[in-house]
């Protein structure tokens, strides 16, 4: 394995000097004549300090006296604020930036960073007097049509995005986006009179930005993403973006977006993770947005022609581009993958991405695999075991302080992780069950890795802490400083206000009979026990040899229809009963939708509760 030169050898290579010393190896420990970070100039420094985060910092300081001097001179933590109330506004009522740092008491702004982080620590743990504050559907988000209901949410920083749907069955199957700002709590963008549900809904506010896949009905053809803008413009859609295939028609299985990404020493604007799926096999591509001004100058390859409505455009092989200010689309990066990637399960950096497959029934090996890419050279670097068959895999996340461990929780229940590098399964734990994709959430909480998971009526909130470096003992477990169960909220108590207007949205259209969801388990569940019955009646035990595939075969089938009984068990009795259908946060809110579309708020900046008890003292 080739080495790397030394920062110094390099400096001297580049000035054209001679270089004496024989190549080092950074891996080696430090000598007497080696460059270390304290003697590069206090900008050099100034520019890698920009890049770490807070805890690295934090660690970086208590190196030396003479480290923590130039961090107070570059005013890192002044930054550090700054940047948190930039993408965090709703904390900017606790910080004043405009202080000046000797008014700040003797731990400056350090001191209001550490302060800020322990404060809502202590809210968001267990504690007997302090419950946050739950609101239901009185925030300005939660506005709608009397004949809509939310059916799905996306929150990031300064944005709450509604998608809003049919309210029932009997309603007009039309969809619509809202962008609200969070800032001033007013609506400042509406796309309406979508015929198909937008789903995987990723934005950008840097560059104004929102992506959505839209599902094609013919099953040749691939989907689209459609591209608007974020904020409100006389015309917001930017492009329909169609997903090239092979074979029959690609399905966009996931969207993940992620801003100012570099591509080897291509700085991005806005890349797009998007897996796709087609003939039992899969490709993960990955596509690079930028704003940019399409005319017949900036154009001229393609022929441009004119529409009815007398806007010009040119054809290209993945849809029609309009003039004007719209999105550039290229394709950065493609891996091929020889198995079906799962639903909505998809993270990348810089470094890595990560996804899973489901592996289809006809094959031996059913198991679900990680599926590790190197983002260096494009291709795949581990497929790792990662749970049992037929376990659909609900969150995933690459770990913002560890660059090399994933964190991933399954349809069984077990909270796994994952060190990328090496390729094995570090630790797993039990949690609660989530009942779907969405009712998970992954959030990084000052350095600590946040999950979120649903079951039915409660939200189950869990700390995953690593050691920032560890030793080598301590990399055989890093999880070691424990994940542990930090806060349970529940909607429970709002549940009996909302089965009437559940009830209403599953009544039939007029003029159709009205049938009991409880009835129908009845008839699907009888049916089934009916074939499982058959099925059990003719296994009897091979007397012959040939006879033993048969005997298989149904043995399998068996088990097929105990687990569609399962399942269906389950479906129905989510059908039936108000239960969480997404869950979301940030540093100080969890926010939940129900299957009514109805919107709960836990806010863990304020309590009645709190205040009562600090006046009763």
């Amino acid at each position: 394995m080739a080495r790397r030169i030394s920062f110094k050898q390099q400096l001297l290579f580049r000035t054209s000097m001679d270089v004496d010393a024989p190549i080092g190896n950074p891996e080696d420990p430090p000598g007497d004549g080696d460059t270390n970070i304290q003697q590069l100039p206090e900008d050099c420094l100034g520019l890698i300090l920009d890049l770490l985060d807070p805890v690295t910092v934090a660690t970086l300081e208590k190196t030396s006296r003479h480290m923590y001097s130039l961090i107070q001179t570059h005013q890192y933590w002044r930054r550090a604020l700054k940047k948190l109330v930039l993408k965090h506004p709703y904390l900017g009522h606790k910080i004043d930036t405009e202080t000046e740092e000797e008014d700040l008491g003797k731990e400056g702004c350090k001191g209001v960073y550490k302060n800020l982080a322990k404060e809502l620590n202590l809210f968001w743990k267990k504690n007997e007097k302090f419950k946050p504050l739950t609101m239901r559907n009185d925030q300005y988000f939660c506005e709608k049509d009397e004949r809509q209901k939310i059916v799905s949410m996306k929150v990031t920083g300064n944005y709450f995005i509604t998608v809003l749907g049919p309210r029932t069955r009997s309603d007009l199957a039309v969809y619509s986006l809202r962008v609200f700002d969070r800032n001033t709590k007013k609506k400042i963008n509406e796309i309406s009179n979508l015929i198909d549900k937008p789903e995987y809904l990723a934005f950008s506010p840097k560059y104004n930005i929102m992506v959505a896949k839209s599902h094609e009905t013919c099953p040749s053809m691939p989907d689209t993403l459609n591209i608007w803008t974020l904020e409100f413009q006389s015309d917001p859609f930017l492009r329909a973006y169609h997903l090239k295939s092979s074979g029959l028609g690609a399905r966009c299985t996931a969207l993940v977006l992620k801003e100012d990404i570099f591509f080897g020493s291509l700085k991005k604007d806005c890349v797009v993770m998007c897996p796709t799926r087609y003939n039992n096999k899969s490709v993960v591509r990955f596509l690079a947005l930028t704003r940019a001004s399409f005319c017949p100058d900036s154009f001229p390859a393609g022929a441009w022609k004119t529409d009815s409505a007398g806007d010009r455009f040119v054809k290209t092989s993945n849809g029609l581009i309009y003039e004007g200010h719209k999105v550039a689309v290229e394709e950065v990066g493609r891996v091929h993958i020889p198995h079906l990637v799962q639903l909505g399960v998809a993270d990348f950096t810089d470094k890595w991405a990560i996804l899973f497959s489901e592996a289809p029934k006809e094959l031996p090996d059913r198991n679900i695999h990680l599926i590790v890419l190197d983002m260096a050279n494009m291709s795949i670097r581990h497929i790792l075991k990662a749970y049992e068959p037929r376990i659909a895999v609900y969150g995933a996340s690459l770990h913002t302080q560890e660059p090399d461990v994933a964190v991933a929780v399954g349809k069984d229940g077990y909270l796994k992780v994952f060190d990328l590098d090496t390729g094995r399964e570090l630790t797993n734990q039990r949690v609660p069950k989530p009942m779907a994709r969405t009712n998970t959430t992954i959030i990084d909480f000052f350095g600590t890795t946040r999950f979120m998971l649903g079951s039915i009526t409660d939200i189950h909130v869990f700390d995953l802490q690593f050691p920032l470096y560890p030793n080598p003992e301590a990399k055989l477990d890093r999880i070691e400083r424990r994940r542990e169960h930090i806060r349970t909220v529940s909607i429970y108590g709002e549940v009996w206000d909302m089965v009437e207007e559940r009830n209403i949205q599953l009544a039939p259209p007029p003029g159709v009979h009205i049938l009991d969801p409880l009835m129908q388990l009845q008839q699907n569940l009888a049916a089934l026990n009916q074939v499982n019955q058959a099925i059990e009646a003719n296994i009897v035990r091979p007397e012959l040899p040939e006879e033993a595939d048969r005997v298989e075969q149904l043995m399998v089938e068996f088990r097929a229809v105990q687990q569609r009984i399962h399942d269906l068990n389950q479906e129905m009795e989510a059908r039936i009963s108000v239960a969480i259908e997404a869950v979301a946060a940030d540093l100080r809110y969890i926010f939940v939708l129900t299957n009514t579309g109805d919107i709960m708020t836990f806010d863990f900046c304020e309590s009645s509760q709190l205040e009562e008890n600090i006046a009763d003292e």
